[in-house]
């Protein structure tokens, strides 16, 4: 059985590998040529959230940089799960805390060693 915490991180994880996948899609590599940005989802834990984000790749891949870090809309995070990392106005970051880290890094789909974690 998993925990709200687990729960909570399986589900920002959830959005962040659709957000990895969208971003193969070639509309969206046009988008980027053409506005030298993209939309992304916003990457909080609530199911229910449909806030987008505008970021370029380079800050996105600056908080993929990290397997335990997300972006998230302004107001998104869950002090009980992660601490806020920097706020970007547009966006802002967060960090998971270590008892649900390798929850996130496990499902990493950049990580080489990404592997199939339990709902």
């Amino acid at each position: 059985m998993t925990t709200r915490k687990e729960r909570l991180a399986l589900n920002q994880a959830a959005f962040r590998i659709a957000n990895e996948r969208m971003s193969e899609w070639p509309e969206r590599r046009e988008e980027r040529r053409s506005t030298g940005s993209s939309t992304y989802f916003c990457e909080c834990s609530r199911t229910d959230c449909r806030a987008i984000l505008r970021l370029t790749s380079d800050e996105y891949e600056a908080v993929r940089a990290d397997s335990r870090r997300f972006a998230i809309a302004p107001g998104h995070e869950y002090a009980e799960v992660e601490r806020w990392v920097d706020d970007h106005g547009r966006y802002a970051v967060v960090e998971k805390f270590e008892e649900v880290a390798p929850i996130v890094e496990a499902t990493d789909p950049q990580r080489a060693d990404t592997e199939e974690v339990p709902a």
